[in-house]
């Protein structure tokens, strides 16, 4: 019942510059929906504390979506590029 999900954000430059970043999450999937935030898998997808994903505040959740990862990630390669710019 272990789940991992992972998401990869893309920057494209024209001559095929490309950039990737990703992020992930680990947990379990519950047996039964627990909570009431979120959408989707929320309500069943585990923390490891027990916690399900639908059961924490946005921002908590925000900190550590594979999709909020994924995103600080990319930061540091924004802000070189726009160093250079």
């Amino acid at each position: 019942r272990r789940v991992l999900f992972r998401s990869v954000v893309a920057l494209a430059f024209p001559g095929d510059r490309v950039f990737t970043r990703e992020g992930v999450i680990e947990g379990r999937i519950g047996l039964a929906p627990q909570g009431v935030n979120g959408f989707g898998y929320d309500p069943i997808f585990l923390l490891p504390d027990g916690r399900s994903t639908a059961e924490i505040p946005a921002e908590e959740k925000d900190r550590i979506s594979h999709r909020g990862l994924a995103l600080a990630a990319l930061r540091p390669l924004l802000q070189e590029l726009r160093a250079r710019a």
